[in-house]
């Protein structure tokens, strides 16, 4: 007997809910894996003029309980029935907003499809091994670099920052922040490999790609957060540090008061001379 599941997802910011056909309830293995290979077609096929061709890939699945009459996180095959509602969250990027909206009626869609293989390309950037990201941060540094010196000044890196409305701030690019002067292109490589959705933001928000607003808001406060764990870790230092210095100290006494009473269990004055004044 067949078993349907409407599943879903978000591509391109556009909410897309397929009917799915099984030969019985599957594993969640099977339903990623199938899920995968039809979405992965439907993204190569909706994908806008300028966006890397990437693979679909499915990072967690929520499904609709119906006895809860919410969604709940899908951790087992024993949560699906037949006509289930089970949706499909991407790695969080710019590109899938995954904001809640209405979802459409779900299509059935009886094909079975394997996704087309990528592109392979040689990745020169060490430390750099995806080849969608070699290609975003060439594309943006040579935007930046107008007079070809294989260079970018900071204020250069700054003024583009300010332009499209990113954050030049230390929670987004670390010690990067106080910097002056020139960065060639191997610190632009590994500034890449350090804050990748703020290269994404430099390629697509000139592109007219706002959906990365959520990753500065959670940056901040993951900044807080971490500057919260230093100062509570700075203060058991301290802690341990004094309470080190008083047990040193204490010790020290407790040998100098131990040494006093040896040396007086020990000493015998010799007994006096007979008429001896």
């Amino acid at each position: 007997m067949s078993f349907f599941l409407d599943v879903g997802t978000d591509l391109f910011g556009v909410k897309q809910n397929t009917r799915l056909e099984f030969a019985g309830c599957p594993t969640l293995s099977e339903l990623i894996t199938t899920a995968e290979a039809h979405f992965d077609k439907e993204q190569r096929i909706r994908r806008p003029s300028g966006v890397p061709d990437v693979s679909y890939k499915c990072q967690t699945m929520q499904v609709y309980d119906d006895v809860l009459l919410r969604w709940v996180d899908l951790y087992s095959a024993s949560q699906l029935h037949n006509g289930s509602q089970v949706w499909c969250f991407q790695p969080e990027s710019v590109l899938h907003s995954e904001a809640p909206g209405s979802i459409p009626p779900a299509r059935y869609a009886p094909e079975s499809w394997l996704g087309s293989p990528a592109r392979a390309r040689a990745v020169e950037e060490a430390g750099i091994r995806d080849p969608v990201m070699s290609e975003k941060l060439r594309n943006v540094f040579y935007t930046m670099d107008t007079a070809h010196n294989k260079y970018i000044t900071y204020d250069t890196l700054r003024d583009y920052f300010n332009r499209y409305d990113i954050p030049y701030t230390r929670a987004y690019i670390g010690d990067y922040y106080g910097r002056t002067g020139n960065m060639s292109y191997d610190e632009w490589v590994r500034f890449a490999s350090l804050y990748p959705s703020v290269i994404d933001s430099l390629y697509y928000r000139p592109r007219g790609v706002y959906t990365d607003s959520t990753y500065y808001t959670s940056a901040i406060a993951e900044a807080e957060l971490a500057a919260s764990r230093a100062k509570r870790e700075a203060e058991i230092r301290s802690y341990y540090t004094s309470y080190n210095a008083e047990r040193a100290r204490l010790d020290a006494e407790y040998r100098q008061r131990q040494a006093a009473r040896d040396a007086a269990l020990y000493y015998r004055p010799y007994s006096p001379r007979y008429g001896y004044m």
